[in-house]
């Protein structure tokens, strides 16, 4: 068992604030240590659930803080890596041709027929007049 085996499988029995301070320490470090912890954790979901929970609880903590950009960003990371799958041996499957004989489509060009529209009166609206505006002199 490896050493950060060996802290995954510690952070199991902690309770969630013990949790959360390992969590935050493990964060800030951002070495290859910690990238195998995290590698650890992710291999079981109880251990990988709970931490999750912990780096939202440290998110909410350090919204509003004056390092918050970096807290988000070194936080992203690690659920990013705690998100990646282990590369899963590709299984290649025998498949066989199983394509039914189709028949051919027959494509029929659409041309867009004018409407046919009844025709319509001249003088639908009444004729407007114009007048000039009343002299107001007297």
């Amino acid at each position: 068992m490896t050493k950060a085996q060996r802290i995954a499988a510690a952070w199991a029995n902690l309770p969630a604030p013990e949790l959360t301070d390992q969590v935050r320490l493990l964060v800030k470090a951002r070495d290859a240590g910690a990238r195998a912890v995290w590698s650890a954790v992710r291999e079981d979901n109880v251990i990988a659930a709970r931490v999750r929970g912990a780096l939202a609880g440290l998110k909410a903590e350090y919204r509003g803080h004056r390092d918050e950009a970096m807290w988000l960003m070194w936080i992203g990371q690690v659920q990013q890596q705690l998100a990646v799958q282990a590369a899963a041996p590709a299984v290649e499957a025998v498949v066989e041709d199983v394509t039914p004989e189709l028949e051919p489509v027959v494509v029929q060009e659409w041309a867009p027929r004018p409407e046919q529209t009844a025709p319509r009166p001249a003088n639908d609206a009444p004729p407007v007049l114009f007048q000039e505006p009343a002299s107001s002199s007297k």
